[in-house]
């Protein structure tokens, strides 16, 4: 078998071995872009549970401690008081309801404290995201820019088959062939990053589902918890203040 037979073999080998690999790239591309899809599904849920959770459950919930410890105070106020043992019983029980409100009121900053934190480490995160994917994009114009270049040369004649060498076929089939081995490993590689990365966004999306319902059953108990304080407040209105 001469060179050129040789070299036509080698060439449909390589024009099988690329069809192939497109469809394994493909195939990682538009799995890729559902795993992306789904993330950012999941990251928008996210965002609705922190405001459903914080900007709503968590100011709620707090206005009602304040409204509990101030209906205390006001019965602690108007108890009716002789002699200074049970001055002092209201008073003491006056001070510790300040005390224990503002107890659980430095629990809270420190929580909400150590949340902002972790706030700025998503943020920080999130930049370095946005970092990675704009040096991403940055690399596919130079690689745009660079084959805009190669069609100006094929269409200035730089590039032409009269000017073709065996030798220089059979290197650039060779190289191709390479190139389309390293390629098909990573292909396969990314199918197995992409099979962990869709089991994990399983195990997130389950995961915001059930803080999803939590958070709403959390507003229920904090609903109630208002009725029983306005209950209060009315009761008080209607006895101590009458």
């Amino acid at each position: 078998m001469d060179i050129n037979s040789k070299l036509k073999l080698k060439i449909k080998s390589n024009r099988k071995a690329i069809f192939e690999l497109d469809a394994k790239i493909e195939e990682n591309r538009s799995k890729s872009e559902e795993l992306r899809s789904s993330a950012e599904r999941d990251n928008a849920s996210i965002a609705r549970n922190y405001t459903a959770a914080f900007y709503g459950n968590h100011h709620l919930t707090n206005r009602n401690s304040e409204e509990i410890f101030k209906n205390r105070i006001a019965i602690l106020n108007n108890m009716d008081v002789e002699g200074e043992i049970e001055v002092n019983f209201r008073e003491t029980m006056i001070n510790m309801a300040n005390i224990d409100y503002f107890t659980h009121r430095a629990e809270v900053n420190q929580e909400i404290i150590d949340i902002n934190q972790k706030l700025s480490e998503v943020n920080s995160l999130l930049i370095q995201i946005n970092r990675a994917i704009m040096a991403r994009n940055e690399k596919s114009v130079k690689f745009n820019k660079k084959n805009l270049e190669m069609n100006k040369r094929f269409l200035n004649g730089e590039f032409h088959p009269s000017k073709a060498t065996v030798a220089a076929n059979n290197k650039r089939s060779k190289d191709n062939e390479e190139r389309c081995l390293k390629l098909t490993k990573a292909a396969e590689r990314n199918k197995t990053k992409i099979e962990k990365l869709k089991k994990i966004g399983q195990v997130n999306a389950a995961n915001v589902l059930r803080n999803s319902i939590e958070i709403s059953k959390r507003r229920s108990q904090i609903t109630e918890n208002q009725e029983e304080v306005i209950a209060d407040q009315k009761y008080i209105a209607s006895t101590i203040f009458n």
